[in-house]
């Protein structure tokens, strides 16, 4: 079976990949592999601005507005767990959705870039498809940091979407 890895952050450009994976995976009899690198660094200002954020609970947004407010800094490893289990529960929904295979993969740590290729060459996936531009800005006009340090070094295939 066709596996596709599928990097998901929460940003709109990794929502739109979900889709155009989860199109290939049905039309090709494919298995979506989907995956979150934990978003350390990103303070709750950024959190918020995910484009999943609609989905986070009363406390959680209590909590960000309150780290916003006091301009507290990268956000802690539990809130960025919980953040990354919604991210994850609403990849799979969408997943879902489309009837098609897939599997959730545990929550992924350390740079994202080494996390998605290494976690692609140990589950054999034949195929990567990630937004080009995640949470983080870029300097570059085409793909962000991330999208560019994977595509650079996978040894699969590679989808950009934006």
């Amino acid at each position: 079976m066709h596996k596709i890895l599928i990097p998901v952050d929460g940003s709109v450009h990794s929502i739109k990949a979900l889709r155009i994976a989860s199109d290939l995976a049905a039309k090709y009899q494919g298995r979506l592999l989907i995956c979150h690198v934990l978003l350390r660094g990103k303070d709750a200002s950024d959190l918020m601005a995910l484009d999943v954020s609609g989905q986070f609970d009363a406390p959680l947004h209590k909590v960000l507005n309150k780290a916003v407010s006091a301009n507290l800094g990268p956000a802690p490893d539990k809130i960025l767990h919980k953040i990354g289990q919604i991210i994850l529960d609403h990849a799979a929904e969408k997943a879902r959705g489309h009837g098609i295979n897939f599997e959730t993969l545990p929550i992924l740590s350390g740079k994202p870039a080494d996390a998605i290729v290494k976690v692609q060459k140990e589950l054999e996936a034949a195929t990567i498809v990630m937004g080009a531009r995640g949470v983080s800005p870029s300097d570059s006009s085409t793909f962000g940091s991330v999208s560019q340090d994977v595509f650079s070094r996978a040894s699969c295939t590679c989808i950009s979407v934006k």
